[in-house]
């Protein structure tokens, strides 16, 4: 009956069964049924009764599965097997989806979801690389932000944050998935979580407060769930590209003219409408100076001038030569930026060299290195052309002074004979 009616309000099929926990199969089903429906059966003793009360309270934590449960309720005696256990689950997950659903509509500019999505792969700089979209969804508008990587690296979330902050404003609350990049540790039981601390320091530096969504709990960040699938569905599926920029180019163009200006079907107004009442709740991130997202890597440098970073070594002035650098690089493609500094000061800025490049040298470098080199061989060796002056004393026994010759040696070749009969002549 609920099922017929909800069809005859004009719901869709598949939000049909979402919201009662059937599948859509069940939903056909009972809509092409004619015939009356079967008596109940009379209600009799489960063997579920026991463990009513444990269930109840796990669902209301988490989206659990029944197979889940079942290993659970088996370690506290229970019997049964496990279709009794899913006809018993399937009306309490529907009342508690419908409540987490309902709990998180937020208020305008309270908050966002974000998330990764995986999307095959691609072909960047010659190498088959990972594709991911990150999207960002404001609760209240549902406009959303989308952008392509090939690295889900905490760096890049922080740069594609910093963009989505940019283009949609900055929340009072971030909602985000138990990423790594995010959050290292989530405590179910006692509902602590322990941030990544670069992580944290970003959320603090934008005044924006971090909240870990419960393990488990797909829907409580459904927004943002749903918005990748609408992504990869009405925008990637038979999409032709020639390379990451152009994707991305192609993504922002389909955000402003298709996703963002749609009719939702949720809401059922147009994201962007409601983004216009949900500005003035929002911050603007031009009132928030930009935070460095770049990782900081240490290096020393050797005293050929070079350092060594993903498998090339670049060169640096001979000024760093021994010294510890700091490097913080822009970007993970060949060409993005590589800058090095020696503690404040900014030594050089080179560019990634394409993978296999073993040194990369710059010209300047390789003229102040090649300088620097012949002064120290100059400082070691004295000034060429001229012989130090000295003389040596020497203490002379008054028998071998004819054997004594205070001129540079000539060193003749003779016979064996000529030095025996001098060794006898002194004997």
């Amino acid at each position: 009956m609920q099922i017929k009616y909800l069809a005859r309000q004009g719901m869709q099929k598949s939000r049909i069964a979402e919201r009662l926990g059937v599948s859509r199969q069940t939903v056909y089903n009972h809509l092409k049924r004619t015939d009356p429906f079967p008596k109940p059966r009379e209600g009799r003793r489960s063997k579920l009764d026991a463990f009513g009360d444990y269930i109840r309270g796990r669902l209301e934590k988490f989206d659990l599965p029944a197979t889940t449960l079942l290993r659970e309720l088996r370690s506290r005696g229970y019997q049964g097997g496990l279709t009794i256990l899913r006809d018993f689950v399937r009306p309490l997950k529907a009342e508690f989806v419908r409540r987490v659903t309902e709990r998180f509509e937020t208020l305008p500019g309270n908050q966002a979801q974000i998330d990764w999505g995986e999307c095959g792969h691609v072909i960047v700089d010659g190498r088959r690389r990972k594709l991911y979209v990150f999207v960002m969804v404001l609760g209240y508008s549902r406009m959303a932000f989308a952008h392509f990587t090939t690295s889900t690296r905490l760096p890049v979330l922080l740069g594609c944050l910093s963009r989505a902050f940019g283009v949609l404003g900055i929340p009072a609350e971030l909602l985000v998935d138990n990423m790594k990049q995010a959050v290292e540790k989530h405590d179910v039981t006692t509902g602590t979580v322990r941030w990544n601390s670069q992580f944290l320091d970003f959320v603090e530096y934008f005044g924006v407060l971090p909240v870990a969504s419960p393990p488990y709990w797909p829907r409580v960040k459904g927004k943002v769930e749903r918005g990748v699938g609408y992504l990869k569905t009405s925008f990637l599926e038979g999409r032709s590209f020639s390379d990451l920029d152009d994707l991305n180019q192609q993504l922002q163009h389909w955000l402003d003219t298709v996703a963002n200006v749609r009719m939702h079907g949720t809401t059922g107004e147009r994201p962007v409408d409601r983004h216009l009442r949900e500005l003035p709740h929002l911050r603007p991130a031009a009132a928030v100076p930009a935070y460095d997202v770049r990782p900081v890597e240490i290096r020393k440098v050797a005293p050929d001038c070079h350092f060594s970073f993903d498998g090339t070594r670049y060169s640096l002035p001979p000024e760093a030569a021994g010294h510890t650098v700091t490097v913080r690089p822009s970007g993970e493609g060949i060409g993005d930026p590589l800058a090095v500094y020696l503690g404040e000061k900014l030594l050089v800025e080179h560019h990634r060299a394409p993978r296999g490049t073993k040194v990369l040298t710059l010209e300047v470098h390789a003229e102040a290195i090649r300088r620097f080199t012949r002064g120290d061989r100059s400082r070691q060796r004295g000034r060429p052309g001229k012989q130090p002056g000295y003389e040596q004393v020497m203490a002379i026994e008054p028998e071998l002074v004819s054997f004594v010759h205070f001129v540079s040696p000539i060193v003749e070749v003779g016979s064996l004979d000529a030095y025996e009969l001098l060794t006898q002549g002194v004997a």
